[in-house]
């Protein structure tokens, strides 16, 4: 994939929007599996800011972006590769559930296999 179809991907509002949604939901799921109980839980823009800057994913984006901005592409690209069958849910569920007590270190990882498979791709 080229760097432009990438970053087309982490400022596209519409699979932020979603991806908010899904990355709260495995992020859930992933904590419920884990603890053994239901739990609904949101995911901080700081945890997904973390994540964007150890992946390398906020040196793909303007210099002035806020840190809603940056968590909003780590969503959209969580979402995307979802939506395009370059990852199932439970592939994305055993990242998270590997690393469920530092969601930082969860969504850098994650990060980190997407931006390989897209690479890949």
């Amino acid at each position: 994939m080229k760097t432009e179809e990438f970053t087309k991907i982490l400022s596209d509002r519409k699979l932020a929007q979603l991806g908010d949604a899904f990355v709260n939901f495995v992020y859930s799921l992933a904590l419920t599996r884990s603890i053994g109980e239901p739990i609904g839980t949101k995911v901080s823009d700081r945890v997904l800011a973390d994540a964007a800057r150890m992946a390398g994913i906020r040196k793909l984006l303007p210099k002035r972006t806020t840190r809603g901005d940056v968590s909003n592409a780590v969503e959209a690209l969580v979402v995307y590769v979802w939506l395009h069958n370059y990852m199932t849910m439970d592939e994305i569920l055993a990242i998270l559930e590997a690393q469920i007590d530092s969601p930082s270190d969860a969504f850098t990882t994650l990060s980190e296999k997407i931006i390989k498979k897209l690479i890949d791709k």
